[in-house]
């Protein structure tokens, strides 16, 4: 029905979008999950927290605020200077 109202070559691009677009949802579903489960174990921690107390409450909220925004930067930075000493002794050893 697709090929009668837009014309074999408008069907014809439709469908390799839809073929690429199951592509790559395959591989970035997987991705989305690990990320949804990362954010839900903090909230499931804050949560439990709750059931203990305000105060204990505030104190979960603060320490997972501070380790994402310090803890979470760290790891990455040292990840980013790890790829590049082995670049750099990658480009010594072609020398």
């Amino acid at each position: 029905m697709d090929e009668v109202l837009l014309g074999k070559r408008e069907a014809r691009r439709w469908g390799l979008f839809l073929e690429e677009l199951k592509k790559v949802s395959s591989v970035a579903v997987p991705f989305m999950a690990v990320a949804v489960s990362q954010y839900l174990l903090q909230v499931v921690s804050v949560m439990m927290a709750g059931h203990l107390g305000q105060l204990s409450l505030s104190a979960v909220a603060i320490a997972t605020s501070f380790c994402n925004v310090t803890g979470f930067s760290l790891l990455l930075k040292l990840g980013f200077s790890v790829r590049l000493e082995n670049v750099k002794g990658w480009k010594e050893e072609v020398k």
